[in-house]
């Protein structure tokens, strides 16, 4: 059933005193057949009801959504517009109504479509928000949609299947912009991702996504896939402990893309720190920002496992796997390698202790130019035999400092 803004407004005054000005509360009510004001259970709101009840709801205060009582049935998003103040935010969650314990609260949209509803649809204003422990199945562009310019949001343990994305950032038609300052995603997972678990773009910054993962669908040509995808001049940001795999645009013509993670040139200070890219038919990790930061990932069964196009990158005890040409026998005009570096004249790569491993001898290192500077301290192969590629003589003589520790595998036979 459809709350509407009236009707809850027509409704609050059951919660303070009648006659009086609306006093503010602390705690909201919602379940899946909810009709009320959301003063209690008994007289629990609406899901649709939410970004109305916030206008009700002191800072710091929370919107509990009964996980026990069914399934959140939508076919369209929650709109919200109002949050919370600097350290009093907001908490959204799902909780077992019998306890308040935390518990996952399944939201149901309808994929039917060719991407069906979103989730929450933040507006401007709704900045110092949490939320937490939502289990989405069947949604759209956005589990999360930022529409609009916001600051201090967090997302954590979330969990989502056959989805468009997690988390989406488009500025609704209104707004010139949706740039997001502190953001938090913590320990949300699923699979069955069409499109990418993230966009983040405009000038958002000062966010953290950590020990996260999702598992990608398939694509047929069309749309390009990507797991974490960065645009605009996005910056400091932190990957730690993301893992993204199965991100595949499958016969893509004369070139398949999909990534695991992506950033753009306009990106800035971007850190992936114990990540994880596997399964892509292009680039594991796919970075072109200034001074991107590789730090303990590990690339694996992707066509390129790491594209460096970057004026400034450093790579530090990082491990490629069985790089994998997918596209091989169709139509595709490309080539696997451990290592894929493009850029212009002034790039300078740091790669300190690179580890290499896989059954086929793939070329350890491609490059897109014969310019920059790319320097490699300390290489571990794992490999039939050590290849370099196209370029040995250059390496040797010019990047690559001290000789490899080269440890010999059976041909055809992955470590």
């Amino acid at each position: 059933m459809r709350v509407s803004r009236r009707s809850v407004l027509a409704a609050i005054p059951l919660m303070g005193c009648a006659g009086e000005a609306r006093a503010l509360v602390n705690i909201v009510h919602v379940t899946p057949d909810g009709e009320g004001d959301g003063s209690s259970w008994a007289n629990a709101a609406s899901f649709a009801a939410i970004g109305d009840l916030l206008e009700q709801l002191e800072p710091g205060g929370q919107v509990l959504l009964a996980a026990d009582r069914g399934v959140y049935e939508i076919g369209e998003p929650v709109e919200i517009a109002r949050g919370g103040r600097e350290s009093r935010e907001i908490h959204i969650r799902g909780v077992r109504s019998s306890t308040g314990e935390p518990m996952m609260a399944i939201i149901r949209g309808d994929r039917a479509g060719e991407e069906g509803p979103e989730g929450f649809k933040l507006m401007r204003g709704a900045s110092h928000l949490k939320f937490s422990h939502f289990d989405f199945r069947d949604i759209g562009n956005g589990a999360f949609r930022a529409a609009g310019a916001i600051s201090n949001l967090t997302i954590e343990d979330c969990g989502f299947e056959n989805i468009y994305r997690f988390f989406e950032n488009t500025a609704g038609n209104d707004e010139g912009h949706a740039s997001i300052d502190g953001f938090v995603l913590r320990r949300c997972r699923g699979a069955r991702v069409e499109r990418g678990f993230l966009r983040i773009r405009y000038n958002s910054r000062n966010g953290m996504i950590e020990d996260c993962a999702a598992e990608g669908l398939a694509i047929d040509g069309g749309r390009i896939p990507v797991g974490c995808a960065l645009d605009d001049r996005a910056g400091r940001i932190t990957y730690r402990r993301v893992v993204m795999e199965g991100f595949q645009q499958r016969n893509g013509e004369d070139y398949w893309n999909g990534d695991g993670f992506s950033d753009e040139p306009g990106n800035f200070n971007i850190r992936y720190e114990v990540c994880e890219a596997r399964g892509s038919t292009d680039g594991g990790f796919d970075c072109k920002s200034r001074d991107v930061v590789l730090i303990d990932c590990v690339a694996e069964d992707n066509k390129r496992n790491f594209r460096i196009w970057s004026d400034r990158a450093t790579l530090t005890n990082c491990i490629s796997r069985a790089p994998n040409f997918r596209g091989e026998g169709f139509n595709e005009n490309a080539s696997s390698s451990h290592l894929w570096i493009g850029g212009e004249e002034n790039i300078e790569i740091d790669i300190a202790n690179l580890t290499i491993e896989d059954g086929d001898a793939t070329p350890i290192i491609e490059f897109n130019h014969d310019v920059g500077r790319v320097k490699i301290r300390g290489v571990t192969i794992s490999s039939p035999r050590v290849n370099w590629g196209n370029d040995e003589n250059r390496i040797r003589a010019n990047m690559l400092i001290g000789e490899p520790r080269f440890h010999q595998n059976i041909a055809n036979e992955t470590p």
